[in-house]
């Protein structure tokens, strides 16, 4: 088995959003500070038009950034949207013609696979497998929390491949499913935007509980209202239960044959080169099993709840970095 690192650049939205950076200064930087050779592309995010009007410059730019920073194009994430209109879900056929731009898109630009969402439904996935087979591109349905590898959503997604039966079918894991822990920085921001010290009791135990997140989330608030505590933070608080899971790290040995790319979410690293949040340790440990080479991107999401004067992402994705080599080893680290 060997992995190789990369980067996607949501790690850098904060940087993005404040126009620090041109897509191409972006790649650039990731170059410069050696944080390939992986490259993963938020597609709505970082190409204007995206998917059905990129121009051919904007393309051209892209691919040349790519290139003469020895990078490699692994992933380019896609949106399922089914919620794009706000009187009706998006139905099946809709939601197939909606993808099939955004994958003959990335074949173009060489990313071998497409990030998809949950909001695919089995009979989408069904008819949108032979429009990636024909781009010679693999579907990777993202596991992000509040999902797990046995939840019923992603529970159905399995027994649909395992019916359609192609390698252009598979699953992108993102730690952020099984966290042992509340980010620090999350509470500390919450403490900023008001919440006492027995909120941040009441909110720390209500995630540790059992139960449906939104059903968690509910006990916390209905406490936080005895308590008397301000509603920005008690609202923000919502990321909490669908942001930071708390699925067994263990369960992703079930979905590791299918595994077309990994998302190594991540919110803090110590200065012993371990995150407080996400036990990587145990994670890397599962995912040293596969059997053969696959692409990580380091996805820092401190953003969601730090701006971009408080933490620089690219530092926190070379720390990540250093981390996952710690506890893979040179053995299993692939290069370009």
């Amino acid at each position: 088995m060997s992995i190789m690192l990369g980067t996607t650049l949501y790690s850098m939205t904060n940087e993005w959003l404040a126009g620090q950076y041109t897509l191409s200064s972006l790649i650039d930087e990731v170059g410069r500070r050696g944080l390939g050779p992986g490259l993963e592309v938020i597609g709505f995010q970082s190409l204007r038009g995206f998917p059905f009007n990129v121009s051919h410059d904007d393309q051209r730019t892209l691919l040349e950034a790519i290139d003469r920073n020895g990078l490699v194009p692994t992933s380019l994430a896609s949106n399922a949207d089914i919620a794009l209109r706000a009187d009706q879900w998006m139905d099946a056929d809709r939601s197939v013609e909606y993808m099939r731009p955004q994958i003959e898109l990335a074949s173009r630009l060489g990313f071998p696979v497409v990030r998809t969402q949950i909001g695919l439904t089995p009979e989408v996935l069904e008819k949108v497998e032979p429009i990636a087979a024909k781009a010679g591109v693999k579907l990777g349905m993202e596991v992000h929390a509040p999902e797990g590898p046995n939840t019923p959503k992603v529970q159905a997604t399995r027994e649909a491949y395992a019916r359609i039966d192609s390698e252009f079918l598979g699953f992108v894991p993102d730690f952020s499913s099984c966290m042992r822990a509340i980010p620090v920085g999350m509470l500390d921001k919450l403490r900023r935007d008001g919440l006492s010290e027995a909120g941040v009791e009441a909110l720390t135990t209500a995630w540790e509980a059992p139960g449906a997140p939104f059903q968690r989330y509910g006990q916390f608030a209905a406490q936080c209202a005895e308590l008397g505590e301000p509603d920005l933070p008690v609202g923000f608080a919502r990321l909490v239960f669908t942001m930071f899971g708390r699925e067994n790290l263990e369960d992703w040995r079930e979905v590791l044959p299918q595994v077309v790319h990994i998302h190594g979410k991540f919110y803090d690293v110590d200065d012993d080169l371990t995150s407080p949040s996400i036990d990587y340790e145990g994670i890397m440990r599962v995912f040293s099993e596969l059997d053969r080479p696959v692409s990580m991107s380091t996805e820092w999401e401190g953003h969601a709840y730090l701006d971009a004067d408080e933490q620089d992402a690219f530092d926190m994705v070379a720390r990540h970095h250093a981390m996952c080599s710690r506890f893979l080893g040179a053995q299993n680290l692939a290069t370009v």
